[in-house]
């Protein structure tokens, strides 16, 4: 079970990292992003280690794999929903050029951090460790500053009035 889940993490990762070099609108890097990515790295070797330095509950992994299939779906969703739209990466200075409010947009503002928060509580809950919960609070924190640095541009935008 460490295997799979060692696995659905990395390749969840992996699926993120196609998405930010070919699914969103980025001319560079925003530096937010390095600093993520940054975050992302460390956090996947800490829960890494951490599923493998020692024994976990099966149930603990059973709930934690759940959770992360529950956030690729949602990923995969909210790329389906936004493959036309050209949405903007995260800490990208621009301000958005259109509102996604259909399929897993009219459930959540903001699929993607929702569908990364549920990876990384997923990862935290599959390694049953005090230590897994560093990573989650952290890719979290992360990702709460980006969806307010977001919510902030909507604000700037002739949509705020349809985007509150």
């Amino acid at each position: 079970m460490d295997i799979v889940i060692f696995l659905l993490g990395w390749g969840a990762i992996a699926a993120q990292t196609w998405a930010m070099k070919r699914h969103f609108n980025m001319k560079e890097t925003p530096q937010g992003v390095k600093v993520i990515s940054a975050l992302v790295l460390a956090s996947a070797f800490s829960l890494s280690y951490l599923g493998f330095a020692q024994a976990q509950p099966l149930w603990a992994q059973l709930a934690g794999l759940g959770v992360q299939l529950s956030g690729l779906l949602v990923f995969w969703l909210a790329i389906r929903e936004s493959a036309q739209a050209k949405l903007l990466a995260a800490f990208d200075g621009g301000l958005p050029h259109g509102l996604l409010t259909t399929g897993p947009y009219g459930w959540v503002r903001h699929p993607f951090y929702t569908s990364y928060i549920l990876h990384w509580a997923g990862g935290a809950l599959g390694v049953c460790n005090l230590w897994g919960l560093g990573p989650g609070i952290a890719m979290t924190t992360s990702y709460f500053v980006a969806a307010r640095d977001e919510e902030q541009k909507f604000e700037r935008t002739e949509m705020a009035a349809q985007y509150a």
